[in-house]
């Protein structure tokens, strides 16, 4: 929950602490695999923690007694108390079993505010603003980037308006339009002068003839996508990879490697990243009119070709395995299938889209009849 306020933006939090005692009884210690695991769980579920050393003591009868605790404190949004609430709640029981305890302790501490500068606001959200560059942001304008992040989300976020290079002052001007509130950076522009300078939200528009051979800059790498989509799990357009692991040989399997953007992987990994790689070739060519029945793919032992239009798309890769080969065949035209019928997950399509560069790629092939990523870092 955000609130414009005279300073900049107030952020309502809720301060959860869960108290975890280091020892039994008998005063023998807990392994400390349990908290740092606890640890984990909660900076992978909200972000960031903080933690110390306390003593507790009570009283029985006439004797005091004390023990010694580790305590965690985690501010949350107040928007995500149900959230929390589910998982602390879990996270006692979990804890309580595994340290054989009565009760483990936890509490909820609600209306407490952060104060934050409207560019650390902007920055929470994803996007790039320069600690100098002052922004200023009305209720309004907070309750839309807010309020409508599920509609953000759906349509990949902002719109770059205009992107120059200032040679006076050494700046790469970038201004940016989301929901209707323009957002304007300043970056320093220290690049050589052939260097073409692109932002990674409209590449299209930007990338012209003149441009191919020379150096390219990306500005922005999808900026406030990026940050949303890092929010989510990571989906695959084909299926889940769990669905492939019976493919998987243990130890003696050979590990594949699609391309040096996603690394070597195992085949249940494999399959699904590969078969995105290709889908999201297919989606570029059918964008550019190009009809379905024009387009031949092939699988094989050195990867995967997408012909059409004139135009060839190439997804190297070594795989030995013909089994292997026909399950991304077959993976690929329910994905193709479900993409021609509207009924395609969009967060695993845009997820797709990220991963495998799909807007640079759209750019270089509408001035080019061959495309072959083979030797590019990001591919």
């Amino acid at each position: 929950m955000y609130y414009a306020t005279k300073n900049g933006v107030e952020k309502r939090l809720e301060s959860w602490k869960i108290i975890i005692p280091l020892s039994d009884n008998q005063q023998k210690g807990f392994p400390e695999k349990i908290i740092e695991v606890t640890k984990s769980k909660i900076i992978n579920e909200f972000g960031g923690l903080t933690s110390c050393n306390v003593v507790g003591y009570w009283k029985s009868g006439r004797d005091i007694f004390f023990d010694k605790s580790i305590m965690i404190m985690a501010d949350i949004s107040v928007k995500n108390h149900k959230t929390a609430s589910t998982f602390f709640v879990n996270l006692k029981e979990e804890l309580r079993q595994k340290l054989r305890q009565e009760k483990v302790y936890v509490t909820c501490e609600s209306q407490k505010s952060e104060l934050l500068s409207d560019n650390e606001f902007l920055r929470e959200l994803g996007f790039e603003i320069p600690v100098d560059q002052l922004q200023q942001l009305t209720q309004e304008n907070i309750n839309k980037l807010v309020g409508e992040s599920g509609i953000v989300k759906k349509r990949l976020g902002y719109k770059t308006l205009s992107l120059k290079r200032n040679k006076k002052s050494k700046k790469i001007i970038w201004e940016r339009d989301i929901l209707g509130i323009k957002i304007l950076t300043e970056i320093e522009d220290s690049y050589p002068k052939d260097v073409v300078i692109l932002p990674a939200d409209n590449l299209e528009m930007y990338f012209t003839e003149d441009s191919f051979g020379k150096p390219l800059i990306i500005i922005g790498d999808y900026e406030y996508q990026s940050y949303i989509l890092d929010k989510e799990k990571r989906r695959y357009i084909v299926g889940d990879s769990g669905i492939f692991s019976k493919y998987d040989k243990g130890n003696k399997e050979p590990l594949y490697g699609p391309h040096l953007w996603h690394g070597m992987l195992r085949t249940s990994q494999f399959i699904p990243t590969f078969a995105d790689q290709i889908l999201i070739n297919y989606i570029i060519l059918r964008e550019l009119g190009i009809e379905k029945h024009k387009i031949k793919i092939n699988v094989g032992s050195d990867g995967s070709m997408q012909r059409g239009g004139g135009k060839l798309l190439r997804c190297p890769a070594i795989i030995p395995d013909q089994k292997v080969q026909k399950v991304i065949i077959k993976s690929l035209e329910k994905a193709i299938d479900s993409y021609e019928s509207g009924a395609i997950d969009e967060i695993a399509l845009m997820q797709a889209k990220v991963m495998n560069r799909y807007n640079e790629k759209r750019a270089l092939i509408q001035g080019s009849q061959k495309l072959d990523f083979s030797d590019r870092n990001y591919q």
